[in-house]
């Protein structure tokens, strides 16, 4: 289970660390590493109330990695010490109670050496997870504990003779550089010696006056025998946790570093231009890319020199390109170059909100019409509903969206009124609503002369977004109403309102639109939008709002 767990772990890092390899953890590296912490023992030595308490350990390893995998040799030195359970109060022998037994103990000194494998998974300039298996000797001393009270020997054990044993040990040990030679380390071991022979003397390794127990009191038995234990060969097991430094110690002459700034900014105004994707481009193809900082800047650090084509984008718009040539490198140094927009053209930010509410809406098709030479093009919402276009000079464009069920306002921007020399960006709204059947829009802009009902040319624009709804919704069928203000007799009223709800009908038709699809209907003053009714006192602004025209999805 063991290996498997190692092959797998090997095998994950060598995946992982091809992708993540970073530059200061290099090829032929060379480490030393510092440590000490607390040692958790286990002795397998079988001699009855004695115990190992946890104690220090303390540690060196050198390492050299080829890359992913590599070659180290550890030192470490563990101190334990014996724990003495033999009862030492209330104990009796023939009636007569043992007061004061003295307690000699003396600690144990492991010193282990040993080299082995390493494989280690980097995650980045600071960070490394490594896996390390090691394979040596061991010499193990002292740990000799006595318990007498004169002339009796109650408990015994006579420890280790500095003995050579083969030993093993396993080791995860996290590193964080917090410069680019010194770091820390932390992690935790397992470390076994294997045939640790207890020290003999006499043949005797340990032993105990065994006794009963009864009601609280101890009793040795009446002959006081000493039980021999006769085992010797037994493993011994600890467990550790460590923290420590560790030093990067370079192995190759380093190579001349080669760096490039790229500063995207508008010459125009000197606006610095944050969040624009900049690209290297080798013989056609991309080397590296980065994205501008909040002061415009973006870094390429350690980079080959070469002949490079500079490219940029902000919000998907191309910026003008530039050349960095490899004769224009010098080595440890960075070269620097700019990346400007182009001074013919604007840059609009467009937003995309419902009507009369709060929400933004995102993936609309927002269509961008150039009234100079007829030209179209799409750009589409990001998630705060927002979109990007490049504007030419001295031109004006309309713009409307396409989503689903959704009527949208038309609005026009214009460059033909501004500076240039201090303005890169144009800001528009555009404001869409939901037509969910059976709900009125007004439609913006429709008039009619006194007492006509003919489609005048300022109310074609507004019927026009009509007809490209109708046009991208194409299931859609859709009833136009026309109202009129309070004044003039009820039966006129209603004929004006038909009528004009008629033409516009019309109008729709001569369009495209499938007469099967309209409906038409004059609703007169009976729809006012306000107290304005007969014999009212109101303003021309009051009785404008109720003459109107409105659209509403019918719903099925």
């Amino acid at each position: 289970m063991i290996r498997i767990a190692t092959l797998g772990f090997i095998l994950f890092c060598q995946t992982i660390n091809a992708q993540f390899r970073s530059s200061l953890y290099d090829d032929n590296q060379l480490s030393l590493s510092l440590r000490g912490g607390a040692d958790f023992p286990s002795y397998d030595n079988q001699t009855k109330y004695v115990d190992y308490k946890p104690n220090l350990n303390i540690g060196a390893s050198v390492d050299f990695y080829f890359n992913w995998i590599g070659l180290g040799i550890d030192f470490d030195y563990l101190k334990n010490s014996p724990k003495n359970t033999y009862p030492s109060s209330e104990l009796y022998n023939n009636s007569t109670r043992i007061s004061n037994p003295s307690l000699t103990q003396n600690d144990v000194n492991r010193i282990f050496i040993g080299a082995g494998p390493n494989f280690r998974w980097v995650l980045n300039d600071d960070i490394s997870l490594a896996l390390k298996l090691k394979g040596g000797i061991a010499n193990i001393k002292g740990g000799e504990m006595v318990l007498s009270s004169s002339p009796l020997l109650l408990n015994y054990h006579n420890g280790y003779d500095a003995r050579t044993v083969l030993s093993g040990k396993a080791q995860m040990e996290f590193n964080w550089f917090f410069s680019e030679h010194i770091g820390i380390n932390a992690g935790a071991y397992y470390i076994q010696h294997f045939g640790t022979e207890d020290l003999a003397q006499n043949s005797t390794v340990a032993g105990y006056i065994p006794f009963t127990e009864n009601n609280g009191q101890n009793n040795l038995t009446t002959n006081n025998a000493m039980i021999r234990n006769s085992s010797l060969k037994h493993e011994i097991h600890s467990a550790g946790v460590f923290a420590g430094l560790t030093f990067r110690i370079p192995t190759e002459k380093k190579a001349p570093n080669y760096n490039l700034t790229v500063i995207a900014k508008d010459q125009e105004t000197g606006i610095i231009l944050p969040d624009t994707f900049v690209e290297l481009y080798k013989d056609g193809k991309r080397a590296y890319f980065a994205r501008t900082n909040a002061q415009g800047v973006a870094f390429f650090k350690n980079i080959k020199p070469d002949n490079y084509e500079i490219r940029g984008n902000l919000y998907n718009i191309d910026l003008l390109s530039n050349k960095a040539g490899k004769s224009e490198f010098v080595k440890n140094s960075t070269l620097k170059k700019d990346l400007s927009t182009d001074a013919a053209t604007f840059f609009v930010k467009g937003q995309v909100n419902v009507c009369k509410g709060k929400g933004s809406l995102r993936d609309v098709t927002v269509v961008i019409k150039n009234n100079q030479d007829g030209s179209s093009r799409d750009a589409k919402t990001d998630i705060n509903g927002r979109f990007y276009f490049k504007a030419d000079k001295n031109a004006t464009y309309t713009i409307y969206g396409k989503k689903g069920n959704y009527f949208s306002q038309t609005e026009i921007v214009s460059s033909k009124n501004a500076d240039r020399s201090n303005t890169l960006f144009l800001n528009l709204q555009v404001c869409m609503e939901e037509t969910t059947c059976g709900k009125a829009i007004n439609l913006q802009n429709i008039h009619y002369d006194l007492d006509k009902y003919e489609i005048r040319e300022d109310a074609k624009a507004e019927l026009n977004k009509l007809v490209q709804f109708m046009k991208d919704n194409p299931n859609v069928k859709v009833e136009l109403a026309s109202h009129t203000d309070s004044r003039a007799s009820d039966d006129y009223n209603k004929n004006l309102s038909q009528n004009r709800a008629n033409a516009a009908v019309d109008y729709l038709i001569s369009n495209g639109i499938s007469k099967e699809r309209l409906k038409a209907i004059g609703y007169g003053e009976t729809k006012l939008l306000n107290a304005c009714s007969n014999g009212s006192d109101c303003t021309e602004e009051q009785h404008q709002i109720n003459r109107r025209t409105e659209m509403k999805v019918i719903c099925p």
